[in-house]
C-alpha cells in the first residue's frame, strides 16, 4: 500500500493562495477534459475538499503530488500538481471514471470507500 500524502499536502496548500495557481498546460486543453472552470479548480485546491488520497511523486529531481478528489463511488477528478517558487503549479488533470475508482479500491488506496 503506497503512503497517503494527504496531510502534508494540505499543509503545503495553506501558504498559497489563488492568486498563486498557475497552470501547466493551456486551459483551453483542460478545462474541456474536466468540465469544471478555471476558479472551480482554484477552489477545490485551496480547499481541499473531497481529496481523498495524495502520492507523492519524484520525477526528474522534481516532487510532485497526484491529489485524489472523489465525490462518491463513480465520479472523481485527479491533479498532478508541484510547488514552484512562491506558485502552485497544475501539471494536469483528468476525470475519474467508476472504473479507475473501482482499481484503486481494489488496491485498497482509501479511496470512496
Amino acid at each position: 500500500m503506497e503512503k497517503d500524502c494527504a496531510d502534508e499536502v494540505r499543509n503545503l496548500i495553506k501558504q498559497y493562495k489563488k492568486e498563486n495557481i498557475v497552470f501547466g498546460k493551456p486551459l483551453d486543453f483542460l478545462l474541456p477534459r474536466i468540465k469544471i472552470s478555471k476558479e472551480e479548480i482554484e477552489n477545490e485546491i485551496i480547499s481541499c475538499n473531497n481529496l481523498s488520497l495524495a502520492k507523492k511523486q519524484v520525477k526528474d529531481g522534481e516532487i510532485r503530488y497526484a491529489l485524489f478528489f472523489v465525490y462518491g463511488k463513480k465520479k472523481g477528478r485527479e491533479y498532478i500538481i508541484t510547488f514552484r517558487d512562491y506558485n502552485l503549479r497544475i501539471i494536469t488533470a483528468f476525470p475519474l471514471g467508476r472504473k479507475t475508482l473501482k482499481k484503486y479500491r481494489k488496491k485498497d488506496l482509501n479511496i470512496a470507500k
